[in-house]
Parts: C-alpha cells; structure tokens; sequence
C-alpha cells in the first residue's frame, strides 16, 4: 500500500500564522517608515520657511535703515493674535496660530475688493485660493499699515499687493510666536546701524497638538497629540540695519 507525504493540518496553520506574522511586521515597517518620512519632509519645510522668512528681513533692514520697536513710532506693533512691522518700502503683517484657529475677530484681515467680495477670500495669480493671512509681504513705503486709525483698529491689507511668505509648500504652515527687540546700547551713533534681534516660531497648524506654551510639540499619549505630523521650531536671529533712519 503506498503512503501518501504531505502537510498536516497543524503544520499548515503554523505555516499561515507565520507568514502572517511576516506580512503583520512588513506593513507595520512600512507605515513607521512613512510616518518618519512625512515629519521628516514637515521639517524640512518649516526650516526652509524660516530661511525664506529670514533672508527676507534681512534685506529688508539692509535696504532701508533702521527703526523704533516703541509702539508711539507705529512701526512695530505686537499684539496677542498677531502684529506688523512696517520697515521703510516694505511692511510685513502677520497672525498667529491660535488667532487663525479661533478666527479672532481682532486679526488682521484683507480688505474687500474684486478678488475677495469681502470675504477673505483671495484668489492668486495660479488660480489658488487662500482665505487668512499667515506672514505677508506688502509694499507701504508711508507706513501706513502700523498706523491705527480712531478706534484703534489697523487698515486691513489689500490682497492685490500682497505677498504671503508662509503657507507655499504642501503643508499648512503658520507662525505661532514672532518678535522683534533692540536697545539703545545696540546702536552705532557714528554709524548710525543698529542690531534687532528677531525671535519667531514656525509649526503646523493644528493647535490641539501643540502645548500651553504653543513652542513644542505634544509627547505621545498626550490628548491631541500628533507625533507623526507636528512639527514647529524656534528661530532667532541678529539683524543689523544700515543704510539711514526711517
């Protein structure tokens, strides 16, 4: 009588349990290699961001000289949702995170006009839309935009004119922390330059992933945390303004 070889049924179901095993470790590898690369890539972006933001102002205080950081010269202006700094041919108008989260009425907003019937709503050049202002860029060589007007509201933007300086790669990036400071003793009286020094923060949007203090990301287990997606860095640096006083 010829015996017949093969599997049993115990063998077989050992043998599917480790190739599930198997498939089970290859996809968890996979997603951790994917999270790692997305944080990795948000990073990336927030550091380019802050190049961008400060190869900016660093030409800008190059090109027009120096100014006061005292709220009676209206160039800067530093408030809880957000603030403007007016720096000669340019002024730069900001919000906040957590103003933009919560939809402060105080912050600072586009005017209405053709590309946005009133309602925030600018279309660009590209045919892209973007509703709130993060970090922009505007052309006011008077600086009228860090000048309020009787009720101690500031001139909201035109979007013809603006540039936005945040939000341009494939995250949504937004300003969480920005100031600027000097002190007399940082001036050249022959030379008439002074040191600034600029201190922001950058990170991603969600809020609810953020701590109190809105400069560090949650720690997993944490209620909202998102360990895989939050990013936000701090920046400083010294700037030194030459060229006149504004």
């Amino acid at each position: 009588m010829q015996q017949r070889q093969g599997f049993t049924l115990i063998e077989l179901m050992l043998a599917m349990t480790l190739i599930s095993l198997l498939l089970l470790g290859i996809a968890m590898t996979i997603v951790q290699v994917a999270n790692i690369y997305n944080h990795g890539m948000i990073t990336k972006e927030v550091n380019q961001t802050s190049r961008t933001l400060g190869d900016e102002l660093t030409s800008s205080l190059r090109t027009n000289g120096s100014f006061s950081t005292d709220a009676s010269a209206n160039r800067y202006v530093d408030k809880s949702w957000g603030g403007r700094l007016c720096a000669g041919q340019y002024s730069y108008i900001w919000n906040y995170g957590k103003a933009l989260n919560s939809l402060d009425d105080n912050r600072n907003k586009y005017a209405a006009s053709s590309t946005n019937s009133g309602g925030n709503r600018v279309v660009q050049s590209n045919g892209s839309v973007r509703y709130e202002i993060g970090f922009v860029k505007v052309a006011d060589g008077g600086g009228t935009y860090c000048t309020p007007n009787g009720d101690g509201r500031y001139p909201d933007v035109d979007p013809a004119g603006a540039t936005e300086l945040l939000k341009t790669g494939n995250h949504s990036l937004v300003l969480h922390d920005f100031s600027v400071t000097s002190t007399a003793t940082a001036k050249d009286t022959l030379s008439n330059q002074q040191l600034y020094r600029f201190s922001y923060v950058i990170g991603t949007s969600d809020i609810a992933a953020l701590n109190s203090s809105q400069t560090t990301c949650k720690g997993p287990g944490q209620s909202g945390a998102d360990p895989n997606y939050c990013s936000v860095e701090q920046f400083s640096l010294v700037l030194r303004a030459v060229g006149g006083v504004n």
